[in-house]
C-alpha cells in the first residue's frame, strides 16, 4: 500500500470517526446545560443557586445558557490547569498559555466568545478573585484545580448580577464543599517525544469538628512544567515567512533583519544618490551597485560587505525560543465554615500561590539610527571611504565633514547570551463572611429570608527578573566612538598625525566607563558584552476589595407561586502599580498605576406568571469615583416558560458595561512588538500614486517606497499607553433558547445569542492603524498617519513606532448558535455488571464577528467569522465542537474524547488584501483531535491514564500572519501526541 493510499484511508477514518462522535454527541452534551423541568420520568430537582442569579430555584431553568463542566472532565482531560479545558469549549477562544512565549507574562487566561480577556469575570464559589495585573484579569494558575467541582459558565452580559467586566459573561469555579477525608493524587504526562514533561501532586484533607457544626478543608498542590524548545520539533525550528519564489507563493525560512554580522542601511537611493555621485563611487567600489533599502550585511571580519537579501539573510530566531514555557506553581489554601447558630453560618476562604513562569528569547536584536565615526580603525578602508562619502555629502551644513555619519542598523548581539525573563507572581486571597436564615417577616411577605455579607481582600505582586538585556545607553556609547591622543588627552572623530594608529580609540562621552564597540561583524569583546548587557528587575503590584451584603427570598406569593427576590450592596477598590526596569532596549523607565472605587447598589426578581411561566428581572446602580465614569446602571429581563414537561423556551435581554481598568486608563508609555504589515513595504505602493506619494509624505525616502527593506522584520514597534479619559463599554446581549429533556437520561439544548459592545476600548493592532492611514483615510495629516512615527530611513522602529494608545472608539458584534446534547443509556445486559455508556457534545456556529476599531466608520468593519492573522488574531472558525463518548463498566471507565476545530482563511484575503492565490497557506483546514482516557478503582486507589492527541497531528503551518511557532499554538496542538498516568488515593 503506497503513502497516497494510506493517507487517504486515515482521512476517511477521521472523517467517519469524527462525523459519527460529533453527531452521536448531539444527542447529548458533556457540558450539560441548564434547563428542563420535571416530569414523571425525571426526579425534582434541588433547589441551587446557578451562576447568573443570586435566587434559588426550584430546577434548573435559568433563562441565560449556562455551560458546566464537571471535576470529571479535568481527569478526564488529563489537566492540571484550568485553561488546558476551558480553551477547547466552543464558546471559547484560547487565551494565553503555556505555549505564549512572546509578549508573555507568564499566565493563563480564557477569553469568551473571542471579545477579549479583560471582558469576562472569573469568579470562585460566586465570589471575585484575585487578578494579576493592572488589566485586572484573572490568571487561572491561581486556582486549585484539584479542589473544583464543577465549572460553570455564562456567556453574554452579566453587569446587572456581577458588575462591572462581566461584558461576554461569567465564568464561575465552584469549589467542593464540606469535604471530608483524604485525597491525594499525582499525575505525570510526557509527550511522544520524550520531552515536555508535567508533574502534578494534589492533596485535599478535611474533616467535621465540634460536633459536625464545622467543617475544615486545607489542600496543597504542587505543579511543574519542563520546557521544550521550538527547535525540538521540526515544523518549529525555523521561523517561516511568506514569501513568492519563481512567480509561486511560498513559506521560506526568514526571522529577523537584525543579524550577528549587522545589517547597515539608510543609505541615499535613486535621485538622491545620483545627486551624491562621491557615495555611489563608494558602494561601485565595495561591489554593492544597485542595492535597495535592505542595505547591505558583513561577513564575519566584519570587512567584506554583500548585499543583505531577502529572506534569506534573515535571523532565525525560533530556536531559542520555548515551544513549551517552564512553569512551577505552589498552592497552599483552606476553608473553613462554621454554624455559631442553627441559622447563622460564619465561613472562611484562604489561598496563597506561587507561580513561577519563565520565558527565553533568542539574544538580543538592536535596531535604529546611530552615528559612526567615519574613521574607525574597526571599518576596512573601503567601508571608511563609504561613510566618509556620506559624511561629506550630507545636506545639513551643520554636521558635514564632521567626522560623523547616520546609518540604521540591525544587528543581533549573538556574542552575548539569549534573553531570559523569569516571571514570580505571589498572590493571595483571604474571605471571611456570614450567612443564613432570617426568617420571614410575616406569613405571606418577605419569607424565606436568607442573608451572605463577606469581605474579601486579594493580592498580587509581581516580579520579574530579566538576564542578557542590552542597555540601551551603554550600547549606544560603546559605538559612538573618538581617537585620544595618549599624550595631551584631546579627542577626536579624525586620527591625530604623528601617533600611533592615529591614537587610542575611546567613547565619545565616556560617562561612567565605556567599552569601544566593534559591531561590524560578530567581534563584539568579552568586555564590551560585560559593559552593554545587564539583569534588570520590574515589579507590579495589584490589590482588590470586595465588600458585598446579600438579601434573598420571597416576597410574596402568587396563584402560580412565590415571586423570588434578592436584593444587595456592594463595594470595591481595584488599585495597581507598575515599576519597570530601567535602561534595557525599549525600556521607558516611567511608574505608572493608579486605582478606583465603586459603591454600587443591585437587585433581581423572578415572577411566575402562570403555571411554569416565568419573568425575571435584574438591575445594578454604580457609582465609579471615575470622573468619565461616574454612575451608570445595568439592567436585564427574561423569560422562561416550559410548555410541556419535556420542553422549556427561554429568553433574555442585558444591558451591561464594563469599566476600564486600571491598565486602560494609567499605563505608563511604553514600547511593544507586534506582528504587522507596513503598506509601504509592499510592492504596490510603488505602484498605486496616492500610497507613494503618503509614504513619502510620512517619512519614507521615496526610492525605497515598495522595496521590502522598509520592513526588515515581521513585527513593528509600537508605542501604547492608558488614557485616563476613557469612558466605560456598553453591551446588549439577546438570547433565545430551548432546552428539550425527553428522558432523565437525554437532553438537547439550542441557543442563539446575539452581542453588541459600543464605545469599546481599543489598543488598536498596529497593522489597524496602518490601515487607516494608508489604506483608509490617505491623509498624512490624519491622526492615524500622524500616529506614524518613522526612523530616517523610512523604517519603524526604535526611537519611533506606531501609537495605539486605548480609546473609546471601538465597536464589537457577535452572534451564533450553541447547541449541546447529552444521553445515558444501560448496557448492563450486554456488558455485564453495573454498566453504562454515556455520549455528550456541544458544538457552536458562529454567524458573525464584526471588529470596527472606529466605529464611526462603517465602511472599517472586519468580518472576523471563519478568519485568522494580523487583524483578526486567533483563528475564529464558523463551526467548533467538542464530544466524549464514555464507557463505564463496574470500577473501569474509558472515554474518548472528540475536538473539532473548523476552516479559517488569512483576513488579508477575506479583507480583500490579498487574493488566495498568492498566499502559500490562504486556509487552514479544519482540524480533527482525538484523546483517550481510562481509569480503575481499585479502593482506595484509583488508577488513571491516557494518550492525548492520539493520532499525532502536526500543527498546521503559516507564515506572516502567525502569532508564534508558525501557528497559533494556544489553538494547534504544537507538541504532538501526550500520554500521561497517575493514581489518586481516597481515605
Amino acid at each position: 500500500m503506497n503513502n497516497t493510499a494510506r493517507t487517504n484511508i486515515r482521512t476517511r477514518f477521521l472523517t467517519t470517526a469524527a462525523s459519527t462522535l460529533l453527531v452521536a454527541g448531539l444527542t447529548t452534551p458533556v457540558y450539560a446545560q441548564s434547563g428542563g423541568g420535571t416530569s414523571e420520568s425525571q426526579p425534582d430537582e434541588p433547589v441551587i443557586v446557578v451562576t447568573g442569579s443570586r435566587i434559588a430555584s426550584a430546577a434548573l431553568t435559568a433563562p441565560n445558557p449556562i455551560s458546566q463542566v464537571s471535576s470529571e472532565e479535568f481527569t478526564l482531560s488529563s489537566s492540571a490547569t484550568v485553561e488546558n479545558v476551558l480553551n477547547t469549549l466552543p464558546q471559547v477562544v484560547p487565551g494565553e498559555s503555556g505555549f505564549t512565549n512572546n509578549e508573555s507574562s507568564g499566565v493563563a487566561t480564557v477569553n469568551l466568545r473571542g471579545l477579549g480577556e479583560q471582558r469576562n469575570l472569573i469568579l470562585v464559589n460566586g465570589r471575585r478573585y484575585i487578578f494579576f495585573d493592572a488589566r485586572q484579569v484573572t490568571d487561572l494558575n491561581t486556582i486549585p484545580t484539584a479542589l473544583v467541582d464543577r465549572v460553570e459558565l455564562v456567556t453574554g452580559g452579566s453587569s446587572a448580577v456581577y458588575g462591572s467586566d462581566a461584558i461576554s459573561g461569567v465564568v464561575n469555579f465552584v469549589l467542593k464543599n464540606n469535604f471530608q477525608g483524604l485525597e491525594a493524587t499525582a499525575q505525570y504526562d510526557i509527550t511522544g517525544h520524550g520531552d515536555g514533561a508535567k508533574l502534578n501532586l494534589d492533596v485535599i484533607v478535611g474533616g467535621n469538628f465540634a460536633e459536625d457544626r464545622g467543617n475544615a478543608t486545607f489542600y496543597v498542590n504542587y505543579f511543574k512544567r519542563d520546557p521544550t524548545m521550538a527547535d525540538a520539533r521540526a515544523r518549529s525550528t525555523c521561523f517561516l515567512e511568506d514569501a513568492v519564489v519563481a512567480g509561486s507563493p511560498t513559506l521560506q525560512c526568514g526571522g529577523s533583519a537584525g543579524i550577528p554580522n549587522g545589517r547597515f542601511a539608510g543609505l541615499p537611493l535613486g535621485a538622491q544618490l545620483a545627486a551624491r555621485p562621491q557615495v555611489g563611487a563608494a558602494l561601485d567600489a565595495l561591489g554593492l551597485t544597485g542595492i535597495d533599502a535592505n542595505g547591505f550585511k558583513l561577513d564575519d571580519t566584519g570587512a567584506i560587505p554583500s548585499r543583505f537579501v531577502v529572506p534569506g539573510d534573515r535571523y532565525n530566531f525560533n530556536p531559542d525560543n520555548y515551544l513549551q514555557l517552564p512553569q512551577e506553581r505552589r498552592i497552599l489554601g483552606g476553608m473553613v465554615n462554621y454554624h455559631i447558630t442553627d441559622s447563622v453560618e460564619a465561613y472562611m476562604e484562604g489561598i496563597y500561590t506561587n507561580n513561577i513562569v519563565e520565558t527565553q528569547y533568542a539574544a538580543t536584536p538592536v535596531g535604529g539610527s546611530y552615528r559612526f565615526q567615519v574613521n574607525s580603525p574597526y571599518l576596512s578602508p573601503g567601508l571608511q571611504n563609504l561613510l566618509r562619502a556620506l559624511d561629506d555629502t550630507e545636506t545639513s551644513a551643520a554636521t558635514r565633514g564632521d567626522g560623523f555619519t547616520t546609518l540604521s542598523i540591525g544587528r543581533r548581539i549573538s556574542e552575548g547570551r539569549v534573553r531570559t525573563s523569569q516571571f514570580e507572581r505571589n498572590a493571595w486571597r483571604l474571605v471571611g463572611g456570614l450567612r443564613g436564615d432570617i426568617g420571614s417577616a410575616s406569613d405571606s411577605f418577605l419569607t424565606d429570608l436568607k442573608f451572605d455579607a463577606y469581605y474579601s481582600y486579594a493580592r498580587t505582586r509581581n516580579v520579574t527578573n530579566s538576564e542578557g538585556v542590552i542597555l540601551q545607553a551603554a550600547f549606544t556609547q560603546g559605538v559612538t566612538t573618538v581617537f585620544r591622543n595618549p599624550t595631551t588627552g584631546a579627542t577626536s572623530p579624525f586620527p591625530f598625525a604623528g601617533v600611533a594608529n592615529g591614537g587610542e580609540l575611546v567613547c565619545e562621552n565616556p560617562a561612567n566607563g565605556c567599552v569601544p564597540l566593534n559591531i561590524f561583524g560578530p567581534n563584539i569583546s568579552d568586555a564590551g558584552i560585560g559593559f552593554i548587557t545587564g539583569r534588570t528587575t520590574s515589579s507590579q503590584e495589584a490589590k482588590m476589595q470586595v465588600a458585598t451584603g446579600v438579601i434573598t427570598g420571597k416576597l410574596f406569593e402568587l396563584p402560580a407561586g412565590p415571586v423570588g427576590f434578592a436584593a444587595g450592596v456592594e463595594w470595591r477598590d481595584v488599585s495597581a502599580f507598575f515599576i519597570p526596569s530601567q535602561g534595557g532596549v525599549g525600556d521607558t523607565g516611567q511608574i505608572s498605576g493608579g486605582g478606583y472605587s465603586i459603591k454600587e447598589l443591585f437587585g433581581e426578581v423572578r415572577v411566575p406568571v402562570f403555571d411554569g411561566f416565568e419573568l425575571n428581572g435584574a438591575f445594578r446602580y454604580s457609582d465609579y469615583s471615575l470622573r468619565n465614569v461616574g454612575g451608570v446602571w445595568t439592567y436585564g429581563g427574561g423569560a422562561t416558560w416550559q410548555i410541556i414537561p419535556e420542553l422549556m423556551v427561554r429568553g433574555q435581554y442585558q444591558r451591561a458595561v464594563r469599566a476600564p481598568s486600571v491598565d486602560e486608563l494609567y499605563r505608563a508609555q511604553s514600547g511593544i512588538s507586534e506582528a504587522a504589515t507596513d503598506p509601504c513595504a509592499l510592492p504596490t505602493a510603488a505602484t498605486n500614486a496616492t500610497i507613494q506619494a503618503l509614504c513619502v509624505a510620512t517619512g519614507v525616502p521615496s526610492a525605497a517606497v515598495g522595496n521590502s527593506g522598509i520592513q526588515p522584520s515581521f513585527q513593528l514597534r509600537g508605542i501604547v499607553g492608558g488614557n485616563p479619559d476613557l469612558e466605560e463599554e456598553t453591551t446588549d446581549t439577546f438570547t433565545l433558547g430551548a432546552v428539550f429533556r425527553p428522558t432523565s437520561r437525554m437532553s438537547f439544548t439550542v441557543d442563539y445569542y446575539n452581542i453588541s459592545i459600543k464605545d469599546a476600548i481599543f489598543r488598536a493592532p498596529l497593522n489597524s492603524v496602518l490601515d487607516l492611514c494608508y489604506n483608509v483615510f490617505q491623509d498624512a495629516t490624519s491622526f492615524y498617519c500622524q500616529s506614524v512615527a518613522r526612523l530616517p530611513d523610512g523604517t519603524i522602529g526604535n526611537p519611533g513606532g506606531v501609537s495605539a494608545p486605548f480609546d473609546n472608539i471601538g465597536a464589537i458584534k457577535t452572534d451564533g448558535v450553541d447547541v449541546s446534547a447529552a444521553y445515558t443509556f444501560d448496557v448492563s445486559t450486554l456488558l455485564g455488571g453495573d454498566s453504562k455508556f454515556s455520549i455528550a457534545g456541544s458544538v457552536n456556529w458562529l454567524n458573525k464577528f464584526e471588529l470596527n476599531p472606529v466605529a464611526a466608520i462603517s465602511s472599517l468593519v472586519n468580518a472576523c467569522q471563519g478568519a485568522f492573522g494580523l487583524t483578526c488574531g486567533e483563528p475564529l472558525p464558523e463551526w467548533k465542537g467538542t464530544a466524549r463518548a464514555t464507557l463505564n463498566v463496574d470500577d473501569f471507565t474509558a472515554s474518548i474524547r472528540y475536538r473539532y476545530q473548523g476552516k479559517v482563511t488569512d483576513d488579508r484575503v477575506t479583507r480583500g488584501l490579498l487574493t488566495a492565490s498568492q498566499l502559500a497557506v490562504p486556509v487552514i483546514k479544519p482540524e480533527h483531535y482525538f484523546d483517550l482516557s481510562l481509569s480503575y478503582d481499585i479502593k482506595p486507589l484509583t488508577l488513571f491514564g491516557g494518550v492525548v492527541n492520539i493520532f499525532n497531528n502536526k500543527q498546521p503551518l503559516i507564515g506572516s500572519s502567525q502569532e508564534q511557532l508558525n501557528t497559533f499554538p494556544s489553538t494547534y496542538d504544537p507538541l504532538g501526541v501526550r500520554f500521561y498516568f497517575g493514581a489518586t488515593l481516597k481515605l
